[in-house]
C-alpha cells in the first residue's frame, strides 16, 4: 500500500514531468504527498532568509499551488543541501512508500539516469519511480 510519496522538485520541464507524475500517483491511490527542493545557502549560516532559500520556497508554493483538490495531504520541504540527499533525508524521516523523480540530465547512450537519480536509486530508503522524461 501506497500511503506517503515523496516528489523530488524542481522548475525545469523534467522536474515538471516527475511532479505530474507524482501527483497523479498520490491522487489514484488517495497518498500524503511531500515536495522536496534543494538549494545551496548563502554563507551566513545563521537565521537569515536568504534569497536561495525564499526562491526554493516560492518553486515549492507554486508547485503545492498545482496538486488537486486534496491539498491538505500536501507538505513542503527546502533543504539547504544536495538534491539527492534532500530527497533521502525527507523519504527517511517521513517513512515514504515512493519517491518520485525525474531524470534530468541522462544523455549519450552510456548513461542511464542524470547524477540525482543515480544517487536516489542506489540508497533510497524506499521504491523509487524514475519518469521518463527524455
Amino acid at each position: 500500500m501506497i500511503s506517503i510519496i515523496v516528489i523530488g522538485v524542481d522548475p525545469s520541464e523534467t522536474g515538471e514531468r516527475a511532479f505530474r507524475a507524482g501527483v497523479e500517483l498520490a491522487e489514484a491511490v488517495n497518498a500524503q504527498v511531500h515536495l522536496v527542493t534543494a538549494f545551496v545557502d548563502g554563507p551566513s549560516g545563521g537565521v537569515e532568509i536568504t534569497p536561495q532559500r525564499r526562491e526554493a520556497e516560492r518553486v515549492l508554493e507554486d508547485a503545492a499551488s498545482k496538486v488537486g483538490p486534496n491539498r491538505t495531504h500536501v507538505r513542503t520541504h527546502a533543504i539547504p543541501e544536495k538534491p539527492a540527499d534532500a530527497i533521502m533525508r525527507v523519504a527517511t524521516e517521513t517513512n515514504a512508500d515512493v519517491i518520485v523523480i525525474g531524470n534530468r540530465g541522462a544523455q549519450g547512450t552510456r548513461r542511464v539516469l542524470g547524477s540525482v537519480a543515480s544517487a536516489i536509486v542506489g540508497h533510497a530508503p524506499c521504491d523509487v519511480l524514475v519518469v521518463k522524461t527524455s
